[in-house]
C-alpha cells in the first residue's frame, strides 16, 4: 500500500508542477506587459493573484479562510506568516485581498522566465549578506509608502519538518514600528502535511487558513521590538496548537 500511497504522491506533485507552469504561460502576456512595459506593481499583483488561485485549484488544492477581523484597503500592512512550504507563497498571494509584495531570498531569481518577474516585483534579499538585507529593509519601506503591502515569512525560510513553528527573526518588527504599520499574523496549517518536504509525499486537499487581526506597534505594552515579535510569535503558535488538537 505505500508503494502505492508514494505513486500516488509522485504523479500528482508532477501534476501540480505542470499545473503551475501551464498557468504561469497563460498568464504571460499580462505579467509581462504590466512588468516591462507599465512597471506597475498592484496590477502584476492582481494578475499574480489570478494566476495562484487557477493554479491551485487546477492542482487540487483548495483554501478555507478565517478572518477574524476585515482587512481595511485603504490601509497598509506588514503581513507576517508561518512558513511550511513553497506553497505557502500563492496560496497567501491567493486569498490576501489586497496588492501584497513578498521579501524573498535571492535563489529564486534563477529560475528561467519566472526569476524576471519575481525579481522585479518582490523585495530580493540575500540573508546572508548583511549589507543586502539592509538595502532590503530600506527598499521594503520605501514599498510601503508607496501604499503596497509587504508579506514576509519570519522564520527565515522553510525549517526542518521536526521543528513545529521556528523563531522569528525581527526584521518585520523593526520595520512595523519605524514605520508605525499594523502586522497582520497569518496561520497556515495542513500545509505540512499535504505538501511535504520528502517528493514521494503529498496529496491534494483543503488547507485552513486564519487571518488574524492586526496588531498595532503602538497597542503593545512596554513598545519594542522583542515584544512585537513574541506578540506575533504566539498568536501564530497558538493558532497552529489549536489546528493540530483539532
Amino acid at each position: 500500500m505505500k508503494s502505492i500511497s508514494y505513486l500516488f504522491s509522485l504523479v500528482w506533485r508532477f501534476w501540480l508542477l505542470c499545473a503551475f507552469i501551464l498557468v504561469f504561460f497563460i498568464f504571460l502576456p499580462p505579467l509581462f506587459f504590466f512588468t516591462a512595459i507599465m512597471k506597475n506593481n498592484k496590477n502584476v499583483n492582481h494578475v499574480s493573484k489570478y494566476w495562484s488561485k487557477f493554479a491551485l485549484l487546477f492542482s487540487g488544492i483548495f483554501w478555507k479562510v478565517r478572518f477574524k477581523e476585515k482587512l481595511n484597503p485603504k490601509q497598509t500592512y506588514i503581513f507576517c506568516a508561518n512558513h511550511t512550504s513553497s506553497l505557502d507563497i500563492p496560496l497567501i498571494k491567493a486569498i490576501i485581498p489586497l496588492p501584497l509584495l513578498y521579501i524573498g531570498k535571492k535563489e529564486l531569481v534563477k529560475i528561467p522566465v519566472f526569476g524576471y518577474f519575481y525579481k522585479h516585483n518582490s523585495v530580493i534579499v540575500d540573508r546572508k549578506n548583511l549589507k543586502d538585507s539592509y538595502q532590503a529593509f530600506l527598499k521594503a519601506g520605501e514599498k510601503l509608502e508607496q501604499g503596497l503591502n509587504i508579506c514576509i515569512f519570519p522564520e527565515g525560510g522553510i525549517p526542518k519538518k521536526s521543528i513545529f513553528l521556528k523563531k522569528f527573526k525581527n526584521g518585520a518588527f523593526k520595520l512595523s514600528l519605524e514605520k508605525n504599520i499594523s502586522i497582520v499574523p497569518i496561520t497556515i496549517a495542513d500545509v505540512k502535511y499535504k505538501f511535504p518536504q520528502e517528493y514521494y509525499k503529498g496529496f491534494p486537499g483543503i488547507i485552513r487558513v486564519t487571518v488574524h487581526k492586526p496588531i498595532k506597534p503602538n497597542s503593545i505594552k512596554e513598545k519594542s521590538i522583542k515584544n512585537l515579535n513574541s506578540s506575533v510569535y504566539n498568536t501564530i503558535f497558538e493558532e497552529l496548537t489549536r489546528y493540530e488538537n483539532k
